[in-house]
């Protein structure tokens, strides 16, 4: 029991002598976020588990979305394509 209490003093008295290590300021905060994007990860990934048809419909969500971008954009190449084709002939037509 001393032994515990007399090891605990001596860390004490120990870690006051022994010099002070100096960090730089931008050092702590990369620790930090390094540390923050390990949490954030850990907390997708256990609600991954808990809620594996969330993320589901999630990705299905996403993939409409993008999906429906790429539509869009084939579309208005489509009419592009097709605008341009009618201008040509117009104009080989009145030559």
């Amino acid at each position: 029991m001393f032994d515990k209490i007399k090891d605990f003093y001596n860390s004490k008295v120990k870690s006051s002598k022994q010099p002070q290590t100096v960090v730089r300021a931008d050092q702590v905060e990369a620790q930090q976020q390094k540390i923050r994007e390990q949490e954030r990860r850990r907390a997708e990934e256990e609600y991954r588990q808990q809620h594996p048809e969330q993320v589901i419909q999630e990705n299905l969500s996403v993939f409409d979305e993008k999906t429906n971008k790429l539509k869009k954009k084939l579309n208005i190449a489509i009419i592009t394509v097709f605008g341009l084709i009618v201008l040509v002939f117009l104009i080989l037509f009145f030559i």
